[in-house]
């Protein structure tokens, strides 16, 4: 398959799924890790490309298009303020800080609408699939808590592919039905199938999400509910009763987070009281405090720009020191100690852009399907921003690129609204 302007779509699916597949076939047949590098050099290729043979010249620059400079302001910057950094430091630091930006962008340039829509579609039928081999992985070869990947692998670390995999399908889901665009019987199905896949694999933070994504959707479409009150007052008890009976199972299965049914101790997970998430040695919601008041001190220029791009990453010096605090498996710590606040602010700010951009856009669509994937846009940004601070799924290889096109979402709505 060659890379044109009609078939180019084909290729950024190629850059979600395929580093999925190469998971599973390094856990499980011993696949090498070195390919992974070549899908950042297709993203880079993917973009080139997108502006060869589909970007229109004009004179208005696009958001994203600021959003990107910005993102290499901020990495030159850290790296001219510190002195540089080696090659080999920004080859591993470098490609995951580009990542989503660079998805984002070309996604927004290529897909329309009828993309993200297909794209909901192999996602979910994907997970269905994932959800039996999972279960065989459970019940028969005695898979436990993060390493029942399914079609992902069965490693460490895989259930942040099915955390953000089942947000999208769960927001997509719920949006669809509360705009009656699809069936009751497919809303039960795909709640049950991503409630069973977090319960099998421990992933704590689906739970939270699901709920989290239920109440932004509930009030997005509150005209709606307003008018269907019996129709909602059942759906909000099977979600209850669904959400209930789910934290049931996960608690049956997984017995060691028993403590979670403490408010107190929740908080304490997330790091509100204690400072420790009782995972990782630096608590991820004060993380940007902690590690400044260890590191950086009274140093104002290391506040804003960090110890440079590349200086911190897993092959450098400052790793093998500090390794123990595992900073690295959310992606907040490590790009606020390379890129400081300024870095942070721009991980955070195209994200919050698109937020005000699905809202604002709320205002003046009339078209119902768009005004629905306009709901999900502005609640999976809302979900981003807090994996942002939570894990590596805007940084890694097999999240990355996903999490680029969902957070592309309100532009490519917006592009197709701006084109009628």
């Amino acid at each position: 398959m060659t890379i044109s302007k009609k078939n180019l779509y084909k290729w950024i699916y190629a850059l979600i799924f395929l580093p999925l597949a190469v998971r599973f076939f390094t856990d499980n047949f011993g696949m090498p890790y070195t390919i992974m590098p070549m899908f950042d050099i297709l993203a880079i290729i993917i973009l080139f490309l997108s502006y060869c043979l589909t970007r229109k010249i004009n004179r208005k620059v696009h958001i994203l298009e600021l959003w990107l400079f910005l993102f290499i302001i901020a990495g030159v910057s850290s790296i001219v303020a510190n002195g540089g950094t080696t090659l080999s430091n920004l080859f591993y630091s470098g490609r995951p800080y580009f990542r989503v930006i660079i998805a984002l962008l070309a996604s927004a340039i290529v897909f329309n609408l009828k993309d993200i829509e297909k794209l909901y579609y192999y996602i979910e039928k994907l997970l269905y699939l994932n959800a039996i081999i999972m279960t065989y992985q459970f019940f028969f070869q005695r898979l436990r808590q993060d390493i029942i990947g399914g079609t992902f692998g069965n490693n460490q670390g895989v259930n942040s592919i099915q955390n953000i995999l089942c947000v999208f399908l769960f927001a997509v889901t719920v949006e669809l039905y509360l705009k009656k665009i699809i069936s009751k019987r497919k809303l039960l199905i795909n709640s049950i199938i991503v409630l069973y896949i977090a319960i099998l694999a421990e992933i704590n933070l689906v739970i939270f999400e699901v709920a989290i994504v239920g109440g932004i959707l509930f009030l997005l479409n509150l005209k709606f509910t307003k008018k269907a009150s019996v129709r909602m007052i059942f759906l909000v008890s099977i979600g209850i009763i669904g959400m209930l009976g789910g934290v049931y199972l996960f608690m049956k299965l997984n017995p060691e987070r028993v403590f979670l049914l403490s408010f107190k101790n929740i908080l304490e997970y997330l790091g509100f009281n204690s400072g420790n998430t009782g995972v990782y040695k630096i608590s991820r919601v004060k993380v940007f405090s902690q590690l400044g008041n260890s590191f950086f001190k009274n140093d104002m220029k290391r506040w804003i720009l960090g110890y440079g791009l590349g200086n911190c990453s897993t092959h450098s010096e400052f790793y093998n020191l500090y390794q123990n605090l595992q900073y690295t498996y959310f992606s907040s710590a490590n790009v606020f100690l390379e890129t400081g606040l300024f870095g942070a602010f721009v991980n955070l700010g195209v994200i919050v852009t698109g937020m005000v951009l699905s809202l604002k856009g709320r205002r003046f669509v009339t078209d119902n399907k768009n005004k629905a994937w306009l709901d999900i846009a502005f609640t999976i940004n809302v979900i981003m921003a807090l994996m942002f601070f939570y894990n590596t799924t805007l940084r890694d290889t097999y999240t990355s690129f996903f999490a680029g096109v969902v957070l592309a979402i309100p532009y490519i709505v917006l592009k197709n609204k701006s084109a009628n």
